[in-house]
């Protein structure tokens, strides 16, 4: 009997702590104006549209500003998406520190999906 009520915590102390690592690892999306409250934030995702005239590219990458109508955040890509356009609305995946996002994925909306570059 002992060894039911056992086996039956640790299940129920398995499935707990896999809901939570779970729950941990997914970022919800957040705007410019919420990403520039954070000093930091690692592992976010981004929804703006990227700033007419504002990209540059340099050997490192790609620079642009993001926008959600209210604030602009500079971001940091080290590949230029082939999709790329101005004045796209976005997702960006990464990094903010410095005062940059540094983007590790650059996600397009297409038609009524995204699609990842």
């Amino acid at each position: 009997m002992n060894q039911k009520i056992l086996l039956g915590l640790a299940l129920g102390i398995a499935v707990v702590l896999i809901l939570l690592a779970f729950g941990m690892s997914i970022s919800p999306y957040i705007t410019v104006s919420e990403l520039l409250k954070k000093h930091e934030a690692y592992g976010v995702q981004v929804v703006g549209k990227i700033v007419p005239n504002s990209t540059v590219v340099t050997e490192n990458g790609v620079y642009f500003e993001l926008t959600d109508g209210k604030k602009t955040v500079k971001v940091f890509c080290k590949h230029m998406p082939a999709n790329y356009r101005e004045g796209a609305q976005v997702v960006v995946v990464g990094d903010y520190y410095g005062g940059v996002l540094h983007a590790t994925k650059v996600l397009f909306k297409c038609a009524s999906k995204y699609t990842v570059s």
